[in-house]
């Protein structure tokens, strides 16, 4: 049964790119205002500010004053890995354009305004990645959402830490190796304030650090496991520092002040 499911997932990213050109015949900024359209946002009780974003891939509580993810919620699977391989969507164009949620300001002035003044670059920095929703056209182009999706991040942690831990939900499955597991929960998130840049009446707080709560059923030994990692939002951050950003659960709820995987799930 699984190999037929996988077979149907593949099938359909192969599929995708036809019927999506027979449907929309122009693959543009019309067709991503209504897709973003169908998920409208609601107020959420986790902060004055936030609101619940739910759409069919993943779900997010963002904080729509200071236009960061609080906390999002994706389950990546084997099979969403062996479609993402085999539909290959290119990484440019409209697939990889940052787009705003229904009713959220757009915030590409502000990154421009933000890489002026930072001495380092400033990237729009995913929690749930790109790579892990590219199974699917609408997936990856949801994911690459302002505030819902994306906090402001050093260029540093973004390809350094924070890739370290999207190549392991990957490797987890069976990228270039043996599967450790075929099912990762995926809990991500921003915490805290370090600046704050501002364009007019648009103003976007800059965490101080993401956090990441990767939890699966090993295969082999038949138990749980749940890695926790909090990273510190800097430029000096890379791939090699990610087994020195481990934390005990605890320790990232009570940084937190609350449990990300009771608020969604």
């Amino acid at each position: 049964m699984t190999k037929i499911r996988i077979l149907f997932i593949i099938l359909g990213g192969f599929l995708l790119p036809e019927l999506t050109a027979a449907q929309n015949p122009a693959l543009d900024v019309t067709y991503v205002r209504a897709l973003q359209q169908k998920y409208p946002s609601v107020s959420s009780p986790l902060c004055a500010a936030c609101k619940l974003w739910e759409n069919p891939y993943f779900k997010s509580i963002a904080d729509t004053a200071a236009h960061r993810p609080v906390v999002t919620f994706y389950v990546y699977t084997r099979e969403h890995r062996l479609a993402q391989e085999a539909l290959n969507i290119p990484r440019t164009g409209i697939p990889a354009a940052w787009s705003s949620g229904y009713g959220q300001p757009d915030e590409t002035m502000i990154y421009r305004v933000a890489n002026k003044e930072s001495t380092d670059m400033i990237a729009k920095g995913h929690c749930q990645a790109w790579i892990l929703l590219a199974w699917c056209l609408d997936a990856a182009i949801l994911s690459d959402t302002y505030t819902f999706n994306a906090g402001m991040e050093f260029q540093g942690q973004n390809i350094g830490t924070e890739l370290a831990t999207e190549e392991l939900c990957r490797k987890l499955t069976g990228f270039k190796g043996q599967a450790v597991t075929d099912r990762v929960q995926i809990w991500c998130g921003t915490s805290g304030a370090q600046h704050i840049y501002s364009q007019g009446a648009l103003a976007v707080t800059m965490p101080e650090a993401y956090y990441k709560i990767i939890c699966y059923k090993d295969l082999s030994t038949h138990q749980p496991v749940r890695l926790c990692y909090w990273l510190p939002n800097q430029p000096t951050e890379n791939r090699a520092k990610l087994p020195q950003r481990i934390v005990d659960f605890s320790v990232l709820v009570k940084k937190l002040g609350f449990d990300p995987t009771i608020v969604l799930h």
